[in-house]
């Protein structure tokens, strides 16, 4: 909700805010636009993602979760990845938070489609995975803000902690999902 309420300062643009400070001369065009797309589309994802997650083990709702599945896919396909794309080639702090920003989007609409083509061919626990996955990657805003807040708080907030939070705000957690994931089936062929 704190990342909502910074919506404030961005209709209209305020420059002296957390985010756009600094951006009022690449605060132009097709970023604008993709800005835009990006915060609208982002928060709609991560509701859609969490109703598919909390909905995955109910018969009655099977339909509900297709048809959001469909639209989910449509927009981080279609909406919220090539927005973030666009975002990323002006990422703060330089190229090395630009490509984490950008394979965070290339790699969430690579889980999306992953999970969208297992479902297609009811490889069920497949499809699962993947959208958790997906899901993972559409959170990692949340934790960005939160490692950022972190470093202002603690001081130590830098081009170098700007650049190490593209990356391991979705890089951890994926890592803890994937290691959790082998965790568990090592222990299901040890028993």
């Amino acid at each position: 909700f704190s990342i909502l309420w910074e919506y404030r300062f961005y209709f209209p643009a305020n420059f002296d805010s957390a985010f756009l400070g600094g951006r009022r001369y690449t605060f132009v065009g097709t970023y604008r636009a993709a800005f835009y797309v990006h915060i609208i589309s982002g928060p709609v994802a991560i509701l859609a993602g969490g109703f598919l997650i909390a909905t995955s083990n109910f018969p009655r709702l099977r339909s509900a979760h297709r048809y959001i599945g469909r639209l989910q896919g449509m927009l981080v396909i279609g909406v919220l990845a090539p927005s973030g794309l666009v975002m990323a080639a002006n990422a703060y702090a330089g190229p090395v938070a630009a490509w984490g920003f950008a394979l965070l989007s290339l790699g969430t609409a690579l889980a999306c489609a992953q999970a969208i083509r297992n479902a297609v061919l009811m490889r069920m626990e497949l499809h699962r995975r993947w959208a958790i996955r997906c899901f993972i990657l559409l959170c990692s805003p949340l934790l960005l803000r939160l490692m950022s807040g972190a470093v202002i708080v603690l001081g130590v907030e830098s081009d170098l902690t700007y650049r190490l939070n593209a990356w391991m705000s979705w890089l951890i957690p994926l890592a803890i999902y994937e290691l959790s994931n082998r965790f568990a089936e090592a222990n299901r062929f040890s028993e």
